[in-house]
């Protein structure tokens, strides 16, 4: 691929490329992977140009996954499930370009798949452990250190706040189209605090964590579908355990695609949400404040009310943030995710039951 060639010298300066493709999944940067010839070896690696317009810092943001991937590496020696991440010709774990673009080189996982749908309740179970492994092997790291690569990324108040800025100033046309999404974001307005609000009132809880937990930003094992390794770590940085659980919960327990236009097809699936919450549970329960377990039901329906609002007010703004393949596809994805928050609000007491259950 002609866009890789000028790239891969500065991170495989022996090799040759022979061939790249690009992976449309993802919403934010954009990610290449190549086939390279070196030492008379042929690898596959992952390549991706950062977005920074999302990312403002990305040397700082960069400093961060460093510090997981060699915390990581340092915990789990030998696991050839390690992401690493190349040095450049200058030592750096990124390359920036004559263009002022920045530019990162990953292992590709072999033997690996990823879900965008998840096809079983112990498929999300594996995500749960993946991520709660995760969580645990990255909670003696001192979250004090870590930057902010995203400030308020999962302030959900605050992203209501950036909601009704954008209501205020639409693209011409756009309030028209989705009047239900914009008045079920403020008819559930209340629900945006309830996970900030363990943050603010109980500051201990802060540590180091994802913050971007889909389910396809874990890397399955081909064969027995068990959890290798965790990726897209752009957002890692100290937050809560109940952003990463909630996000979780979001992706793994819709039956339907993120964008799906038919309503009827996205359904919240109560067995994967049971199996997420056994996972993290039995991974990182015993580590967990009162104030976690308590407001652990609620978490997948706040962050899926989050990011429906994120989704929405994208649209409202003329899609400058999330990248869309066809008209309408923010406000498709915003309608897909507040279908879920609803049903998750109609089965809350089931929801609490099922935390109670495994609860420490």
């Amino acid at each position: 691929m002609a866009i890789l060639t000028p790239i891969t010298p500065h991170f495989l300066p022996s090799g040759t490329l022979l061939e790249g493709d690009i992976i449309t999944r993802g919403h934010i940067n954009r990610t290449y992977v190549s086939v390279v010839q070196q030492d008379g070896a042929t690898k596959r690696y992952v390549h991706q140009l950062i977005n920074t317009h999302v990312f403002r810092d990305p040397v700082r943001m960069m400093d961060n996954i460093r510090w997981v991937i060699e915390h990581l590496a340092a915990k789990r020696s030998g696991d050839p499930g390690l992401l690493h991440l190349l040095p450049n010709d200058d030592g750096e774990v990124y390359f920036k370009d004559d263009e002022g673009n920045y530019w990162r080189t990953y292992n590709y996982v072999e033997g690996s798949t990823v879900f965008d749908i998840v096809p079983s309740a112990d498929v999300a179970y594996e995500a749960a452990v993946a991520f709660g492994k995760f969580l645990h092997d990255l909670s003696d790291l001192d979250a004090q250190r870590f930057h902010i690569t995203i400030p308020d990324f999962h302030h959900t108040p605050r992203r209501i706040e950036r909601f009704k800025q954008a209501l205020a100033q639409p693209v011409e046309g756009r309030t028209e189209t989705c009047q239900a999404q914009i008045e079920f974001v403020l008819r559930n307005e209340d629900l945006g605090g309830a996970l900030i609000n363990v943050l603010e009132n109980h500051p201990q809880t802060i540590r180091v964590t994802h913050n971007d937990t889909k389910v396809n930003n874990v890397l399955f094992c081909e064969k027995s579908l068990k959890g290798m390794t965790v990726i897209d770590l752009d957002t890692v940085m100290p937050g809560s355990v109940l952003f990463d659980v909630g996000d979780l919960i979001r992706t793994a327990c819709n039956s339907a695609a993120e964008d799906e236009q038919d309503l009827s097809k996205v359904q919240f699936d109560f067995d994967k949400y049971a199996a997420i919450v056994r996972g993290f549970a039995e991974t990182i329960g015993d580590t967990l404040h009162p104030a976690e377990w308590d407001a652990m039901a609620s978490c997948g329906a706040v962050i899926t009310l989050e990011c429906g609002i994120r989704f929405l007010t994208d649209y409202l703004d003329g899609d400058k943030y999330f990248r869309i393949h066809r008209d309408g596809q923010n406000l498709d994805r915003a309608r897909t995710q507040f279908h879920l928050v609803q049903q998750m609000i109609d089965r809350m007491d089931e929801m609490k039951a099922a935390v109670n259950s495994v609860r420490f």
